[in-house]
């Protein structure tokens, strides 16, 4: 802290007491900080001396309402930080808010602290631009599928056993895939624009049974039997139809690339204060190369594969962001040939 207050009266002292080496490395270390785009702020262990870089001074007009503000809340988070809360924040300035800066605390080894400022206020429009962009697509889109979906059932019915009805049949299962994709798009969409909007105490064995409920029907036509191993009644904090949705995405992954006549199991266990919901299947299996990005939107393991199991790219993306709405996150292990193992883990209650 001394060093990089170098201008102060007592600075000079400092500076002789060092080495060299020293010198030059703090030097570098100094200017480092101070070309950094992001703002950094960092508190001595006492609390009595705070240094910020230059980037911390272009965020806000200085000396106006919001400078103030800002600097007072920083000075907050930092003294929360020195007593061990350490963490993110997100302070908004300005009447609608038009300004959001992400603070995020980290704990020195001197006692100290600092503070990493990040404006985030065109990013989060950039994302409600996409996520509005999206939902809106897909409400338009909803009208001409409806209608084509009822007039390829028309032609179905009028046209018995020809040829035409064969083609119309493949259109409707076509458009019935195009609706499915929409409907992830919105639920996505939905998730994105909402957040955590809603939080509760919720039974997990509830939520356990409702979407082996949802999905019954469907493992039933494959002749895959789905099995809850173990489901004790914990609770967690956050949003029911949200967890329901995703545990309903993995055991739905899970009957539709397991071979018919297979078990789909479910184990619901509690390990460090987490809930881990655990969904395993006996399918074909995910190849290595491809694990770190299952959870990535429309990405596909095997195109010909998805398109035959009628899968839109996009359950796994959003169960991965239901994890970390509350807190949590999701993990997959596999072996070709053998199958693949999807865990769910959520603070538990």
């Amino acid at each position: 802290m001394a060093w990089l207050k170098r201008k102060d009266a007592d600075a000079a002292s400092t500076d002789r007491q060092l080495s060299e080496e020293e010198f030059q490395s703090l030097t570098r270390i100094s200017a480092a900080v101070e070309a950094l785009p992001l703002g950094v702020v960092i508190m001595s262990a006492d609390g009595a001396t705070m240094w910020s870089n230059a980037e911390v001074d272009t965020m806000f007009t200085p000396q106006s309402e919001d400078h103030v503000l800002f600097i007072d809340s920083v000075d907050s988070v930092l003294r929360d930080a020195l007593k061990g809360n350490v963490g993110q924040t997100d302070l908004e300035f300005g009447d609608p808010v038009i300004r959001t800066i992400e603070v995020s605390t980290i704990a020195l080894g001197d006692g100290g602290a600092v503070a990493v400022v990040e404006d985030v206020t065109q990013r989060l429009m950039i994302d409600r631009v996409r996520t509005d962009f999206v939902a809106n697509i897909s409400h338009e889109l909803r009208t001409p599928i409806g209608a084509i979906s009822l007039m390829a059932e028309n032609l179905i019915a009028e046209m018995g056993e020809s040829e035409s009805a064969r083609l119309a049949e493949i259109i409707l299962n076509e458009v019935t895939r195009l609706n499915e994709t929409v409907n992830d798009l919105l639920d996505l969409a939905k998730i994105e624009f909402d957040g955590l909007s809603k939080r509760e105490s919720i039974h997990t064995a509830r939520v356990i049974d409702e979407a082996v409920g949802r999905l019954r029907s469907a493992a039933l036509a494959k002749s895959v039997m789905i099995v809850v191993e173990d489901n004790p009644d914990m609770s967690v904090i956050g949003d029911r139809a949200q967890l329901v949705s995703a545990v309903g995405n993995l055991i739905d992954n899970a009957v539709k690339y397991s071979k018919q006549g297979s078990i789909v199991k479910i184990e619901v266990t509690r390990e460090d204060g987490r809930m881990l919901i655990s969904v395993a299947d006996n399918g074909s299996g995910i190849a290595p190369e491809h694990l770190r990005r299952v959870f990535e939107r429309f990405y596909r393991v095997d195109d010909a594969r998805s398109r035959g199991t009628g899968g839109t790219g996009l359950g796994l993306a959003i169960v991965r962001h239901i994890a970390l709405l509350h807190g949590g996150d999701v993990s997959v292990t596999s072996e070709v040939g053998v199958g693949s193992t999807f865990t769910l883990s959520i603070p538990a209650v």
